[in-house]
């Protein structure tokens, strides 16, 4: 059972709580390993205009049972500020008890005035940076980015970016697979991190209705590292070789040895981050025949070896 917990205060900006919530929703929908709890200052709070949220639990004096803590945004006119101390001081005592820490757009102002952000690579929205800065000076604030993951702390620029940052965390708890089938429930593309270039090679080239190269696509991408050679892809959608190569780059812009090359780049790029495997059993767990192919493949799409890429991904 993966436990989260969502911190509840007035004037919740919409999407930086609502964004997150329905990926863990449909992660919840499709995985019956969650659960995810509500918790604030009061049992209600004001929201949009006439609306309330209620059904908050008290904030729990321990947050050791929690996998992650999930702390939205606010609205600055809308902040109680009664609450928002009582949440900063409950923060400061209990936000290292859980297994991670979220904040979005805002909610990263509280983190770092709980003092959770010392010495740790964190953002928020780009209107809100320098007030970051002054509130968390020893914390290595970015202001490029949509999302950082600092380990145990992640924080996003808020708005759209919460969804991106909890598809993120998903990706690193449970694998790329159920974060795929969010991303697909939800209609969105996976969109790129910092040390995932070309994630979004896993939803590129579906932006057609053709259902017999959807389901390949699918197929392709569920196993990437089996033996798909073209009589075997052609088989799949009763197509033939030549008809399934011109209709595949027609409608995806790519051919289908360039389509499956990436997927499996993509899949030797998540156990270079995952693993400690070296690059030949990554080749083979892929489906390449050797390292020296895999280093083939790479060198098409990136520029730094795979040694240098790896490094880097580690130090971040």
């Amino acid at each position: 059972m993966c436990r989260v917990g969502i911190l509840m205060l007035p004037g919740q900006v919409p999407l930086d709580l609502v964004g997150p919530w329905q990926v863990l929703h449909c992660a919840q929908r499709l995985s019956s390993s969650f659960e995810v709890s509500y918790f604030g200052p009061c049992e209600s709070v004001d929201w949009l205009g006439p609306l309330r949220l209620s059904g908050m639990q008290p904030l729990p004096e321990s947050l050791e049972h929690l996998d992650l803590l999930v702390v939205p945004g606010q609205y600055a006119a809308a902040i109680d500020p009664s609450m928002q101390q009582t949440a900063v001081n409950w923060l400061r005592q209990r936000g290292n008890e859980p297994g991670q820490v979220m904040g979005i757009c805002s909610g990263t102002l509280l983190l770092a005035e709980a003092g959770l952000l010392c010495g740790r690579r964190c953002t928020t929205h780009h209107d809100l940076v320098e007030r970051l800065s002054r509130l968390a000076p020893a914390a290595r604030v970015q202001r490029d980015c949509i999302f950082v993951d600092d380990g145990r702390v992640l924080t996003s620029a808020g708005i759209s970016t919460g969804i991106d940052t909890m598809l993120h965390w998903l990706i690193r708890r449970f694998g790329h697979e159920l974060s795929l089938a969010v991303a697909r429930e939800m209609v969105l593309y996976l969109r790129r991190s910092g040390q995932e270039p070309q994630l979004g090679i896993w939803l590129q080239g579906r932006n057609h209705v053709d259902a017999r190269i959807h389901r390949l696509q699918d197929r392709l991408t569920e196993a990437p590292q089996q033996d798909w050679d073209m009589p075997r892809m052609a088989a799949e959608v009763a197509l033939s070789e030549r008809h399934l190569r011109r209709r595949f780059q027609r409608l995806t812009g790519m051919s289908l040895p360039e389509y499956l090359a990436r997927l499996r780049l993509n899949m030797a790029r998540r156990l270079m981050q995952e693993t400690s495997l070296g690059l030949a059993d990554i080749a083979e767990r892929v489906g390449l025949q050797d390292d020296r192919q895999l280093r083939r493949v790479w060198g098409r799409y990136e520029q730094d070896s795979p040694g240098v890429w790896r490094r880097r991904c580690c130090q971040s």
